[in-house]
């Protein structure tokens, strides 16, 4: 959440610039950030905690709960060795890179439970390994929401041909804006689930980076990433977004030259 108060006049232009794109997109996790602003990450992190500190911005989880229900997971991270400092570092991570919503110590500081909203599970595992070499042993958990706040959850289970007649049902409302050049598709049936990234031609994407909504669709949930071609050719790169990447199918191309190009990208990100 972004706040006016006090502080603003001592904003310097780096910090007018993140919290700009905070506003536009608050999905925006630190290390993309730091490469749309030509900085290191710890230097994102830093500023991002003193304009908390100053009450410019808050700390906060960008969560629909409603539509994401299989994405959220309980997490438990065991440590070995780690003293107070280093398990407080681990936690400060997660909750500035990885959209947890709670988290505490447990087992005489043996290990760091918590809820979290992920799809990236392979790559929060390693990464996590990477970054703190004391973590022995991380566990992801699905949790299955009956009820939420005020709010009945119902979801049902499909097969693969359901979500795909799904899938086309929104495919064929998106492929009718002329602003679309294509749609790539997956499909999870085990958690009930579309992904669909819409391609945008240059002139209707103002944003550097994908948006995103979420929805309810025939009691299924359907998560739609709004971006252009060069923004997923970027997010290939990144090992972290590569793993769901690869999944993706097009399953609408404006043109010849549009589907040779995304399946020329899509074959790539299965060899690097």
């Amino acid at each position: 959440m972004v706040q006016t108060n006090k502080y603003h006049e001592s904003l310097t232009e780096r910090d007018r610039q993140l919290v700009q794109l905070l506003i536009e997109n608050p999905d925006l996790t630190n290390a993309k950030i730091a490469r749309l602003l030509g900085v290191s990450k710890q230097a994102v992190s830093e500023r991002r905690k003193k304009l908390e500190h100053e009450g410019v911005i808050q700390r906060y989880v960008f969560w629909n709960i409603a539509p994401k229900l299989r994405l959220t997971k309980e997490f438990k991270i065991v440590v070995k060795g780690a003293d107070d400092k280093q398990i407080n570092e681990l936690i400060e991570y997660l909750m500035h890179n990885w959209k947890v919503a709670f988290a505490w110590v447990t087992e005489g500081q043996s290990a760091v439970s918590g809820v979290i909203l992920i799809d990236q599970e392979t790559s929060f595992i390693e990464v996590l390994r990477d970054e703190f070499p004391f973590i022995k042993d991380v566990v992801l958990r699905p949790i299955e929401f009956k009820k939420f706040l005020s709010k009945r959850i119902v979801t049902e289970k499909r097969d693969a041909d359901r979500l795909w007649k799904i899938a086309l049902r929104e495919v064929s409302r998106l492929s009718k804006r002329k602003s679309v050049d294509a749609v790539l598709f997956s499909a999870e049936p085990y958690g009930n689930s579309l992904n669909l990234v819409v391609l945008r031609n240059k002139r209707f994407h103002a944003c550097p980076t994908m948006t995103s909504s979420d929805k309810i669709s025939d009691k299924t949930y359907v998560h739609i990433l709004f971006g252009t071609y060069d923004i997923l050719k970027e997010m290939m790169h990144d090992r972290r977004e590569r793993s769901w990447i690869r999944n993706l199918r097009v399953i609408f191309a404006r043109n010849n030259r549009e589907e040779r190009r995304i399946k020329y990208l899509l074959r790539l990100a299965q060899h690097i």
